[in-house]
């Protein structure tokens, strides 16, 4: 384990890496011309979230993440087209085939059959689960007004978390390049500085 001292550096640096990219990614999102997304830029924190809840943030878990996540959009739209069938059957029988069957069967289908595969985060599949239902069937906060429900569809859902995604690889790049500049090359030794940043190579 490195010093406290080395943990601090790290912390420092990873936080400076996390800022600056945040903030072009903000300013890109803010000026890009044709942003229909405007007023929607908390949804692409969603996958920067879900990576730094990794044990280890490592940028191959994002294909892991993002892979999983438009199975959560499938799953939304198996949800939705259950409510559309069997809306007339009451509350109960929908809150029976979602709340029990289908979230079940997320668990089941992708902790437990796709354990192995790229398709196992299972926080990434609910996330996209409960974005479908919150855009297709409920109102839409943007901007301090509320979106009709349909305003967004899975497409949407998926352009704002693949922006997410991309944001995130790239503060983890340059968190690891910060980290390896200013930190590994002080304290050199595996006791020093070696799995502490949110990267790849080094680990936590």
């Amino acid at each position: 384990m490195p010093p406290k001292s080395v943990l601090i550096e790290i912390a420092l640096f990873a936080g400076i890496g996390t800022g600056l990219v945040c903030l072009v990614g903000g300013l890109m999102w803010d000026f890009a011309p044709f942003n229909k997304y405007q007023g929607m830029f908390w949804l692409t924190f969603m996958p920067l979230i879900l990576f730094f809840m990794k044990e280890k943030q490592d940028r191959k878990h994002l294909l892991n993440m993002w892979l999983s996540f438009i199975c959560g959009l499938a799953w939304g739209l198996v949800a939705v087209g259950a409510i559309a069938a069997l809306s007339p059957a009451g509350p109960v029988i929908l809150d029976i085939i979602i709340d029990f069957l289908i979230c079940a069967a997320i668990v089941f289908v992708h902790k437990g059959l796709l354990d192995r595969t790229l398709s196992n985060a299972v926080a990434c599949v609910f996330l996209g689960f409960a974005e479908t239902l919150g855009c297709l069937q409920t109102s839409f906060p943007v901007a301090g007004e509320l979106l009709p429900p349909m305003s967004l569809n899975g497409i949407d859902m998926l352009v704002i978390f693949t922006w997410g995604t991309l944001v995130t690889f790239a503060l983890s790049w340059v968190c690891d390049a910060l980290i390896g500049k200013f930190i590994m090359g002080k304290h050199p030794s595996p006791e020093g500085a070696s799995a502490q940043g949110p990267s790849t190579e080094r680990g936590e």
